[in-house]
């Protein structure tokens, strides 16, 4: 197995990415297949959860890339609470270098799934849909909300729906590394990463609220495979939003087996303990080695 850290070049920013290569990955027509994965809001892909779902992959042979968007984790740029099209834009941005360019030292990759946890993961459907020509044969939504202009209750102050109103805008959170001193910066080894703002806007919630993940029905499903995974105990996203997803799927699936919808019984939305990850890895692992012989793997 070998492990590379590397940066891809977008539009507006620089997306810092990790692949992780088994010694004899699986391949296709000549080209190391490759999942990708997607992390939430403002996560990164140094959470547990990613490290765990590569080695997972690692264990079945599959090369993965685990990305931060731009404006987390190690990923320059600035993100807001609305952007999930251009977080769909990153994701088609990372294909498409890696189809062109590949990982560093493994020349001629090709991305046959796609693996994106809550916000990440409605922003791989709207990726799915824009760039459908781009679209892979598998898709696993984990924890992915459907309704966005569903808030989830208690998640604003009294404090921050006050300055809402009044000025039009608050400051949520700060995200980042602890900062030091007087730049607002922390070197760790060779990473330098800043403390950032996160602001919540007027316009940023309704950006939010007015992304139509009902788009799913556009789904390219005659050629692709969906895994809906969500834990029974969520706490942020309410199971009706996965099986929205399930029923508008199903409407547009030419074929029963292109989707499946697992709910985990107690597990909940970040999936950070060890047991909630096992039960993950069985849902995964499970619908994996069914769907990957159907095209060939």
């Amino acid at each position: 197995m070998s492990q590379t850290e590397f940066f891809v070049p977008s539009r507006t920013s620089q997306l810092f990415a990790r692949a992780i290569v088994p010694n004899a990955p699986r391949t296709t027509n000549g080209r190391i297949v490759v999942f990708v994965l997607s992390h939430g809001l403002l996560d990164n892909i140094d959470a547990p959860m990613f490290r765990h779902i590569q080695q997972t992959l690692c264990t079945l042979s599959i090369a993965s890339v685990a990305f931060d968007f731009h404006g987390n984790g190690r990923s320059t740029g600035t993100t807001s609470y609305g952007n999930y099209h251009d977080e769909a834009d990153d994701i088609a941005n990372l294909v498409q270098y890696l189809h062109s360019v590949g990982i560093p030292n493994t020349k001629h990759v090709y991305v046959i799934g796609m693996l994106a946890h809550s916000k990440g993961a409605s922003s791989m459907m709207l990726f799915a849909t824009k760039y459908a020509y781009l679209c892979p044969s598998f898709l696993v939504n984990l924890s992915g909300r459907f309704w966005l202009a569903r808030e989830i209750t208690m998640r604003w102050t009294q404090e921050n729906q006050r300055q809402l109103r009044e000025t039009g805008k608050f400051l949520w959170r700060r995200y980042g590394a602890k900062p030091t001193k007087s730049n607002g910066a922390i070197i760790t080894g060779s990473e330098q990463r800043l403390v950032r703002e996160y602001w919540i806007s007027m316009s940023d919630m309704a950006e939010r609220a007015g992304t139509d993940m009902g788009v799913v029905q556009m789904l390219p499903l005659h050629r692709t495979f969906v895994l809906n995974i969500m834990g029974s105990k969520d706490q942020i996203v309410p199971d009706d939003d996965v099986w929205e997803y399930d029923r508008l799927m199903r409407m547009a699936a030419p074929h029963a087996d292109r989707v499946v919808t697992r709910i985990v019984p107690g597990a909940k939305h970040f999936w950070n303990n060890q047991r909630e990850l096992e039960a993950l890895d069985r849902s995964l692992v499970r619908w994996l080695t069914t769907v990957l012989p159907k095209i060939g793997l």
